[in-house]
């Protein structure tokens, strides 16, 4: 894969500021900020196999489900459930997951009286989402078109947007093709636009390159879903344990840190690490309540509705 141009208006590299740059695996890539469209993503020229960085240690499958970890995954993404089906005025209500990795939020929601659906590429996700809770997955690539046979109250896009090459074109394409009128679009990503990216720089968590070819504010992601028939109902941004993480990882940085937390606690986990978790954790978690306040949290989940 070479990514010359923006994702989403196509205006070449060329045409666009760069932001900063940086190295990876002897790769050098550029974050740069497009000149006509302003979106903000990451260039590189030299072919690379992205899928290789997601068959990696970072990304690698793991069982959660007697972690901590999984309980704040369920403790947040049960808030989000209620708060959508707050929206929709009704117990009853279909929603589909596109991108959903392991099946774990929508395990949550089928345990909460949805009825769910999911769309994964990764074919090791979607079989532990499949055999783990006897989730229905669809594993193809998609385009354009109706998924499955109806279309859905709600259609949840957790952490994806940031990966794909035309965000836009396939927001449009899912929406109109598969969610309901009036039903309900739920949309979290990184926020570039976040003190931790600000204060980590380069060795912001989130900024996870070679994977994550968008970077978004949330100026932009909402002017890319009005003109696609939306009204924005709520807006927050505070994760309990993606927004945390990320900002303790910017704490580090201030320290020398260059590398990547998540993988030291799956790859590298020991008692020193431990014990700086639990010094910094405190004031980590201070920092993006704050930060999260003033709308600068190292999240965007936004809650929108399909009006026309």
């Amino acid at each position: 894969m070479i990514n010359l141009n923006c994702p989403v208006c196509k205006s070449l590299v060329s045409s666009s500021s760069t932001l900063f740059d940086l190295k990876k695996d002897a790769n050098d890539y550029q974050i740069v900020s497009c000149n006509k469209c302003n979106h903000v993503y990451t260039s590189f020229e030299k072919e690379i196999d992205v899928q290789e960085y997601y068959d990696d240690k970072d990304y690698k499958l793991r069982d959660t489900r007697k972690t901590i970890f999984y309980k704040i995954q369920e403790k947040e993404y049960k808030k989000v459930l209620f708060l959508i089906r707050s929206f929709i005025h009704s117990k009853s209500c279909s929603l589909l997951d596109f991108g959903a990795g392991k099946g774990l939020f929508l395990n949550f929601a089928y345990n909460l009286g949805y009825d769910v659906k999911g769309v994964e590429t990764s074919l090791p996700r979607a079989n532990y989402a499949k055999q783990v809770f006897g989730l229905k997955i669809s594993t193809d690539n998609y385009h354009k078109g109706l998924i499955f046979s109806d279309k859905f109250d709600a259609i949840a896009i957790l952490h994806v947007l940031e990966h794909l090459g035309d965000p836009k074109n396939l927001m449009q394409e899912l929406f109109t093709s598969n969610l309901n009128l009036n039903g309900i679009a739920v949309i979290e990503v990184p926020n570039f636009d976040s003190w931790q990216s600000k204060w980590g720089s380069k060795y912001w968590m989130h900024l996870d390159i070679p994977r994550h070819i968008n970077h978004f504010s949330p100026k932009y992601l909402k002017e890319m879903l009005k003109p696609l028939g939306f009204t924005i109902l709520k807006e927050e941004y505070f994760s309990l344990h993606l927004g945390v993480i990320g900002m303790l990882q910017s704490i580090w940085s201030w320290l020398g840190y260059k590398g990547f937390l998540i993988a030291d606690l799956k790859e590298r986990k020991n008692i020193y690490l431990l014990i700086k978790i639990g010094l910094t954790l405190p004031f980590a978690f201070l920092f993006e309540g704050i930060a999260a306040y003033f709308k600068k949290g190292g999240i965007i989940r936004i809650y929108a509705r399909k009006t026309t």
